[in-house]
Parts: C-alpha cells; structure tokens; sequence
C-alpha cells in the first residue's frame, strides 16, 4: 500500500520521515535533517546511551540498491560525529558488497542497525496516523484494504438483482446500512447501493459505509443499533446481516488515529 508512495516523497521528506520512524522506534534525536551540505550525516540519534550516525539514501528514480560508492568512510564519519553506532536508513536494498562493508563496522567495535524498504513497511502500520498524513495521501483518498488475495470477501448489495461489492473501492462512496421494518413491527438489518435501498429504508437511522470505516464511528453505529432493536423486534435474519457487515468492514477499516469522518 505504501511502497509507491514512499518512492514519491522527495529526498529531503525522507530524512524527515526517517526521523519519525526512528523517534517511533523509542530514538532521541540530536541532531535532525537539514538543508544543504550536511558534512557526512543526515542526523544524529541516540538510544540505550549509544549515539548512532544515521545515513538516508532515497534512491526513489533508479530504485536501485545502495552500493559501496554510495556510501564511502563510514567508520571515518562515525568517529568524526563522535558516534558510537551506525543506522542505514534506505528506501531500497543494499548491494551484497555494501552489507559486507556494513557487517566489517561491527568487528571494529560500531553498533549497527539496518533498516531497508521491508523493514519500513513493516514498521508503518505501527505508526500513529496523523505522523502518517504528513507523508501520505489522506485515508479518504485510498482504499485501507487490510486483507489481501484469497481471503477477502466481498460483501453484496442486497438489493434485489444488484451483486455489487459494496464495500469496493469503487462502491464504497454509493453504498449505506440501515434498517427496513416490516408490517410486523420487526426491524431488518440492510446494507446495499444507496439506489437500491432507496425505498427501503423506512427506519431514521443510517449510515453511509464510508462514514463507518472509521473506528468511532462503527462504535456510535453499535450503539445505534443497540437502540433500534430494544425498541422493535429484530427479525431472525438482522444479526446474521449485521455479523457479515462488521465483518466486511474490519477489511477495509482506516486505522485508528487517521481522524474522524465528516
């Protein structure tokens, strides 16, 4: 989800966002990015009393590994800083050659961490989201599918003869719950296309399946539910629907702290 648009942030916003995630990562930093010459370091950074001299390498056009030209007098830089560690900070790999060079600055007494483009995509969803929408596009703009291949499941339009996926990207934004009561006084769960639940939704209470991604607001939706069905009686089918919807959305859910929905 993340790797492209880790390739369109400028080399500049990558020292940025490496001071973040080192910071996330329980770091103390010293010394932060900085504009223009920055005599062999992009920051400084300290933890468990040891202070590392960071490298960035953003090789977002060529997206080729980091290789030893790239990175030359390491352990001289180290000593200048008055460092003790050592931090690749890379938006790609490292060439087998660089990884040996690396590896050589622990026999010479240099704590070293490595972080690549895995790592950092593993470390992203750790993240709170509004350090998150300094550097990404904002999660009314992307999908947020938390699943992936095989194991997502779709959740249709129970309108009559419509089987769109509702929960889609394509879908999500003509797409609501709500609830239908009967001539019996029992309450249905619905979700569907807006158009197609258009005559059915007999009940004040809805919500649009955009406005539910969000954490909060699927809590204030529980809650509404709650109230419906203490007030009508819930037909045989209304917590098998329900049951699917909370399902579904958990697939699609925008992580907590990305903000509210408006």
């Amino acid at each position: 989800m993340y790797q492209e648009d880790i390739y369109r942030l400028s080399p500049n916003e990558w020292e940025w966002f490496a001071q973040d995630i080192l910071f996330h990562l329980g770091f103390i930093v010293h010394v932060g990015p900085s504009e223009g010459a920055d005599d062999g370091l992009d920051m400084i950074v300290e933890r468990n009393n040891v202070k590392y001299l960071v490298s960035c390498k953003h090789n977002h056009k060529s997206k080729k590994s980091v290789g030893v030209r790239d990175e030359q007098d390491i352990r001289d830089r180290v000593e200048q800083h008055k460092c003790k560690g050592f931090i690749a900070f890379y938006s790609v790999g490292a060439t087998t050659a660089l990884k040996k060079k690396i590896a050589s600055l622990e026999n010479a007494g240099i704590d070293v961490i490595e972080i690549y483009l895995d790592n950092v995509l593993d470390i992203i969803p750790t993240m709170v989201g509004f350090v998150l929408q300094k550097y990404f596009q904002r999660p009314q703009e992307i999908h947020h599918q938390v699943v992936c291949g095989g194991d997502y499941k779709p959740l249709k339009c129970m309108g009559e003869g419509c089987d769109k996926d509702i929960i889609s990207k394509e879908q999500i934004p003509y797409s609501l719950v709500g609830f239908y009561i009967d001539n019996k006084n029992s309450i249905h769960f619905i979700y569907g296309c807006k158009i197609c639940l258009a005559d059915y939704c007999t009940s004040p209470y809805w919500a649009e399946i955009g406005q539910i991604r969000y954490i909060e607001e699927m809590l204030n939706w529980r809650s509404v539910v709650d109230k419906v069905t203490s007030q009508n009686e819930p037909a045989p089918d209304f917590y098998k629907h329900w049951a699917l919807l909370q399902e579904a959305i958990l697939q699609i859910q925008i992580p907590q702290g990305w903000g509210r929905w408006i």
